[in-house]
């Protein structure tokens, strides 16, 4: 909070490396706030006890909007064919370079993997509009996929049954409620 107050004030400059330190800070707390959601969706309405000072959601008003939604006309959308852009051209070493010290007018902060920017090709393709299950990857991958893709990291198999790692412990997946996963 000091540093903030020290930028507010004018005793300090706000510098490129400034400038990625509180940008790497936003995105990290972003992350535990992101984590958190999706702990408390997960465990929604279950013995979920929020940490102090946590306001729940307010599920039913939130029901409520996603009810009155018209229901999707597809489980699935097409996207592409489309040229589209990745990355950043963001040289870390510059930071401290006198030359860019004040450039941070639409600067973009990335990490190492994701420069230099670079534009690729995507072909059309059809995905589902929501995420994989565990339940239907252990279908598709027990159903003849395991030949098409690796053993996911996060799956231990244990004398015959696969389980998750998740953040609590292990899942069976053959336990039958494990489509809902």
């Amino acid at each position: 909070m000091k540093l903030y107050d020290d930028l507010d004030s004018g005793n300090m400059e706000l510098t490129r490396k400034i400038g990625r330190v509180l940008f790497m800070t936003l995105e990290h707390e972003a992350l535990h706030a992101e984590t958190l959601l999706y702990m408390l969706l997960q465990r929604a309405g279950t013995g979920t006890i929020p940490p102090p000072e946590f306001t729940t959601p307010p599920w039913k008003s939130l029901k409520s909007t996603w009810d009155e939604r018209p229901p999707l006309r597809s489980p699935t959308v097409i996207l592409g064919p489309a040229s589209i852009s990745l990355g950043h051209d963001d040289k870390e070493h510059q930071d401290e370079d006198e030359s860019v010290r004040g450039e941070l007018q639409g600067h973009e902060f990335g990490w190492d993997n994701e420069h230099p920017q670079r534009k690729v090709e995507v072909n059309r393709f059809e995905i589902s509009w929501r995420p994989v299950t565990n339940g239907e990857f252990h279908k598709f991958y027990t159903s003849g996929g395991s030949e098409k893709v690796d053993f996911p990291a996060s799956w231990v198999q244990d004398g015959g049954v696969i389980k998750v790692r998740i953040s609590l412990g292990l899942l069976l997946l053959n336990y039958p409620s494990s489509d809902l996963l």
